[in-house]
């Protein structure tokens, strides 16, 4: 690796980790939302919690989700990669801090795939570096198709496990009295724990896939994810959660309906679910969209008329716009700065 290169890697794995430090800000906070929503656990309480349970999630959660990140270009392991990895990266950077400042659950997973997506197609000419896959029935999707079937799908999945989810628990707890919250609460403790590692599993898993592009690009082959990527991605998502972004805790926690400790039950339990499964099966998701869909699914199964919906479009047209928007934004980079990079390998 020659010194030019060297200095680019240094800059990729820097970008990764400020990538997953704004991702740990933006969907770290939507994850603690329902709990201090709720009031079932304070700030203090709910960032230190998810705070070390996210770390728990980078370092043992697997490499499912990296793996698929990997697979989703087919540029040859060549250094003038790195530049476009760069570019992928500082674009869902800052439409992650921009979107931070407006105080919206944007998607830091669609941030990075519309980043890839931009900078591949303008350094590559085309989409022939591109992975497309095929859908398989959606059973075993490859390629791209996994990304967006995976990032699609799962808030309609999030919106229907929040719905059947309270309808059961309602109905087991009929006949409790109001001294049910106190458990619920409690309860919270495990569920809110339970998201978190998941969510540290699967998002933090997006960062390492990218390092590992990096590496290969370098001529650095490694069998499996390397401990200092794992506890790199770990810190850097605990250093965004502890900085968390009120904004964004009181859009999810309770702007989308009034929240209670049984909605924060069963949105962090619905929600870890939806999040468990796709971190084994390596598909990356949205933290942000499936909370917020578990919320919007708990709250129309109460009462339709208490949801927020205004806030749910406002969310939704900034999830269409992400992948785009970040396409764009990174191809502005390439073509405007890091093009000049590749001059130099």
């Amino acid at each position: 690796m020659d010194t030019h290169a060297s200095l680019i890697f240094c800059l990729v794995v820097l970008l990764a980790a400020l990538f997953t430090y704004s991702n740990g800000f933006q969907d770290g906070s939507s994850v603690a939302a329902s709990a201090i929503g709720c009031r079932a656990l304070s700030p203090l309480q709910a960032v230190a919690l998810v705070s070390v349970s996210e770390f728990m999630g980078a370092v043992f959660g697997g490499s499912a989700v990296a793996d698929t990140v990997h697979s989703i270009t087919s540029w040859p392991s060549r250094p003038d990669l790195l530049p476009v990895i760069a570019c992928a990266l500082a674009s869902a950077i800052v439409w992650n801090f921009v979107t931070k400042k407006l105080g919206l659950p944007s998607s830091s997973t669609h941030a990075l795939v519309g980043g890839i997506l931009g900078s591949v197609l303008v350094a590559g000419g085309g989409e022939k570096y591109i992975v497309w896959g095929t859908a398989n029935n959606f059973i075993h999707p490859t390629g791209m198709c996994k990304v967006v079937i995976s990032l699609f799908l799962s808030p309609i999945v999030g919106f229907v496990a929040g719905y059947v989810t309270f309808l059961m628990i309602m109905l087991v707890l009929m006949r409790a009295s109001f001294r049910v919250n106190v458990l619920l609460k409690g309860a919270q403790w495990l569920t809110l724990a339970t998201l978190a590692f998941g969510h540290g599993a699967n998002d933090t898993q997006k960062a390492m896939g990218v390092i590992m592009l990096a590496l290969s690009a370098v001529g650095v082959s490694e069998g499996s994810i390397p401990l200092w990527v794992r506890l790199l991605s770990g810190l850097a998502m605990v250093s965004g959660i502890v900085s968390i972004a009120p904004r964004i805790v009181k859009r999810v926690g309770t702007g989308i309906y009034r929240m209670r400790p049984v909605h924060g039950f069963v949105t962090q339990l619905s929600s870890a679910s939806v999040v468990f499964f796709n971190s084994l099966a390596g598909g990356p998701v949205s933290a942000s969209q499936v909370i917020a869909s578990s919320v919007m699914g708990v709250g129309t199964a109460e009462r339709k008329k208490g949801v927020n919906w205004l806030v749910a479009q406002e969310m939704l047209i900034t999830w269409l716009l992400t992948i785009p928007g970040a396409a764009m934004l990174s191809a502005v980079f390439y073509l405007t700065a890091f093009k000049n990079l590749n001059q130099l390998l």
